[in-house]
């Protein structure tokens, strides 16, 4: 009995690596597209085969034809007499010394208009990170001369050649402009490390520092404030970088930036679309030192945990009653660590003599946000076999991504259960879709699928989460897996057979946490993982409303009667609770608070009123009249720099901070990145700036601007009147079926200043 799901489940689009270098590039490339369309120049990309071959994917489309390596600039050639548009030929370094360089002289001697970009990464990165002849050394790992690509070019008479830095976006952006409008072959070098070497490097420097509980003197991190983001999504659209993640909130989702997955190399902050990107330095960072714990030591809470009952003994697999395990998830999260521990342990099997072990671990785009999976299979050693697993045979399932996992049930067996963590990485493709058509699948449905599906053969539990919060890191979460396998009886192993497993597989310094992590999915068998990670809570004591309040009570002068205002306020939250008792009340604080931040709650009655329309006139779906009231919400405020200066500095951002980064270190320090913008008598003007806090607690009060500044928020304005017209007027005289996508068309009004624009024309409510 073969199990599906047979709804879609989102695709997994391959992506650059965290920091890739080559990502820079593309993203200049999609910015500068749209500029040069305008002077009438439409570009022509060529490329091949490497890394950057995902550059055709979204969110960039930057490569409009992919051929063989070193055939892209052949491509160019042959298509640059046929065209008065210049071309651009991305070429990675290992491909310029293969074959490229061939290109660029056929170019030189046919005087072609194209310019070269050399994607310099130091490493033959898609294939494993071989040298290049750059490198100064060759295969066998001799030193040789330095082949330098600049040289190169120059010596085959190019009409320009330069090297620039990828991350210095500004400079790149200007340099690239002028470079693809000059006649002729021009060479540009994009010179920056491979991510995966980079970051390799400091990861393995830095536990060396963990190992002798030392701590490193800062680390910086890079998140964004949720209450300033308006989830436009165009730093997910301008750097498709796995990094970016999604939570939901009150106004639906929001972007985030996964802490796990982020390697801070802040090329998102760089894009400047809004003011919710912050920079996080950390003092004397430890991601576990400095933690404190509720209830017992980790030691003692994993002490005394029973042996398991096997449910598949070696002597069961002897006499023909194989084993087979299958191993799936997202590339870096871990599922190429929990097959080779399997792996070892099948090495040792209590010595047995009659039992073969066999494994196929198909990496796939292991380190480009793809699919990885694993097959592990135990068996008679008389047997002839094969390691990939027949569909509907797995005595265990397990994947520390849901998404992944369910995609992967066709291969349980009758008898067999699925372990799977309760979250998924979101995947760009959900990122880049704007839900228009249908909502996209959620982790609750998911889950209630799979829970129909298998019944009692499926287990659930929050094991990133519990890891984050126990030992620092939710990468733990695939010893954690193990675990919890383990203690459920589907792995065949003694528990000796797995301590050894893990001494010869992890690193000496992660040695301790990953054994804590597998002993602490044991326990989390047993007891549950709500149990556990209530013993390790990180978050504020204060809940989300009483820090909506006070931060209503903080924005209030101190000649207010805010004995009358936060009555005033109050009476209403009840108000509206009453009127939606199916929608979170912590959401209608939320709707109601920003009211009066923006303008102590002038239209606040106002807003009452038009949501009491709202349950008039949609009374299909909870979904649907929650969508309408978060709308109509935005049509009453503006997310200007009075009202962020106030979302920076809240009570509940100050607690959200302290609960994320105060175990971190002795202490942090926030770098706000913020470009400010007035229009001052029809002239715009915008600046850089990192606004300190006392600069802040000045200008969340400074609402006369917007009296001043009579022109300043007008387009704001009139799309607001726009988007309630359409809410109130026109979507209810729509078909039932149709009035979903027309709200949410003008949900997907948003972002700021150009970007809310631009949506606002796109959806017609731009008045």
């Amino acid at each position: 009995d073969i199990k599906r799901i047979t709804d879609a489940l989102p695709r997994r689009l391959p992506t650059f690596c965290p920091g890739c270098p080559h990502r820079e590039t593309l993203s200049l490339l999609k910015d500068l597209r749209k500029t040069l369309k305008e002077e009438g120049v439409d570009l022509i990309t060529h490329g091949d085969v490497g890394c950057y071959s995902l550059s055709f994917l979204p969110p960039f489309k930057e490569m409009h034809n992919l051929s063989a390596m070193g055939q892209g600039g052949a491509l160019g050639a042959g298509l640059d007499i046929f065209t008065s548009n210049p071309s651009v030929v991305l070429m990675g370094d290992s491909t310029f010394f293969h074959s490229g360089i061939t290109d660029i002289s056929n170019s030189v001697q046919a005087n072609h208009n194209i310019t070269y970009i050399l994607l310099d990464n130091d490493n033959t990165a898609m294939t494993g990170h071989q040298m290049t002849p750059a490198s100064g050394v060759n295969v066998e790992g001799r030193i040789r001369p330095r082949q330098d690509m600049l040289n190169s070019v120059h010596a085959l008479g190019v009409n320009y050649a330069t090297e620039v830095n990828p991350s210095d976006r500004y400079f790149y952006k200007g340099l690239l402009r002028e470079v693809i409008k000059k006649e002729g072959v021009k060479i540009i070098v994009s010179n920056k490390e491979c991510a995966l070497t980079f970051h390799g490097k400091k990861k393995r420097q830095d536990r060396k520092i963990f190992a002798k509980n030392q701590t490193v003197p800062t680390e910086n991190f890079f998140q964004i404030n949720t209450d300033a983001c308006e989830d436009c999504r165009a730093c997910v659209e301008s750097t498709g970088c796995p990094g970016l993640g999604q939570i939901h909130d009150a106004y639906g989702t929001k972007v985030v930036i996964d802490p796990q997955i982020c390697v801070g190399d802040s090329y998102c902050t760089k894009i400047k679309a809004c003011p919710s990107f912050e920079e996080v330095i950390v003092k004397n960072y430890h991601p576990t030192l400095h933690q404190e714990r509720k209830g017992s030591n980790l030691d003692e809470l994993l002490m005394n945990i029973p042996e398991p009952v096997i449910k598949k003994t070696f002597d069961q697999i002897a006499s023909g009653n194989d084993w087979r395990m299958v191993v799936t998830g997202v590339g870096g999260s871990g599922v190429t660590t929990i097959s080779r521990v399997v792996a070892e342990a099948a090495r040792e099997m209590d010595g047995r003599e009659d039992l073969d072990f066999k494994f196929v671990d198909q990496k796939g785009l292991a380190q480009r946000n793809g699919n990885v999976t694993g097959h592990l299979a135990i068996y008679n050693k008389n047997k002839s076999y094969g390691a990939v697993t027949p569909l509907a045979s797995a005595d265990l399932l397990v994947s520390p991504d849901l998404l992944d996992g369910s995609g992967h049930i066709h291969f349980l067996g009758e008898a067999g259960e699925c372990i799977f963590d309760k979250r998924f990485q979101i995947p760009l493709s959900l990122m880049l879709d704007n839900g228009e058509k249908k909502a996209p699948i959620t982790e609750m449905e998911i889950r209630k699928k799979l829970e129909t599906l298998l019944e009692e053969r499926i287990n659930f539990f929050d094991m990133k989460e519990l890891c984050q919060r126990a030992l620092g890191k939710s990468v733990y979460a695939s010893a954690m897996i193990l675990g919890v396998s383990f203690q459920a009886g589907r792995l065949p192993f003694s528990l000796e057979n797995m301590r050894n497993s893990f001494v010869a597989t992890m690193p000496k310094v992660e040695l301790e946490n990953n054994w804590h992590a597998f002993n602490l999915g044991r326990k989390c068998f047993l007891e549950g993982d709500q149990e556990l990670l209530s013993l390790f809570k990180t978050s504020s004591k204060e809940n989300r409303e009483y820090l909506l309040n006070k931060s209503v009570e903080e924005s209030l002068l101190p000649w207010i009667n805010k004995k009358v205002i936060l009555g005033q306020y109050k009476s209403q939250v009840e108000k509206l609770v009453g009127m939606f008792p199916d929608i979170k009340r912590v959401y209608l604080v939320q709707y109601m608070h920003d009211l009066y931040i923006y303008d102590r709650g002038v239209k606040a009655l106002e807003f009452i009123h038009k949501a009491a329309e709202i349950k008039e006139y949609f009374k299909g779906s909870s979904e649907t009249i929650a969508m309408a009231v978060r709308v109509l919400a935005k049509t009453y405020f503006v997310k200007d720099e009075v009202f962020i200066s106030h979302a920076m500095i809240s009570p509940q951002k100050i607690a959200d901070d302290k609960a994320r980064f105060g175990h971190l270190g002795t202490g942090f320090k926030i770098n706000r990145i913020n470009r400010p913008a007035f229009e001052i008598f029809g002239k715009k003007i915008e600046f850089d700036i990192s606004p300190k806090t006392w600069m802040l607690k000045i200008m969340r009060h400074m609402r006369l601007l917007r009296l001043l500044l009579v022109s300043w928020h007008s387009k704001e304005r009139r799309i607001a009147d726009g988007i309630r017209r359409e809410l109130l007027e026109v979507i209810p005289r729509m078909e039932e079926t149709k009035r979903r996508e027309a709200i949410k068309k003008l949900e997907n009004v948003k972002g700021y200043r150009e970007y809310r624009y631009e949506n606002a024309e796109k959806y017609a409510v731009l008045s």
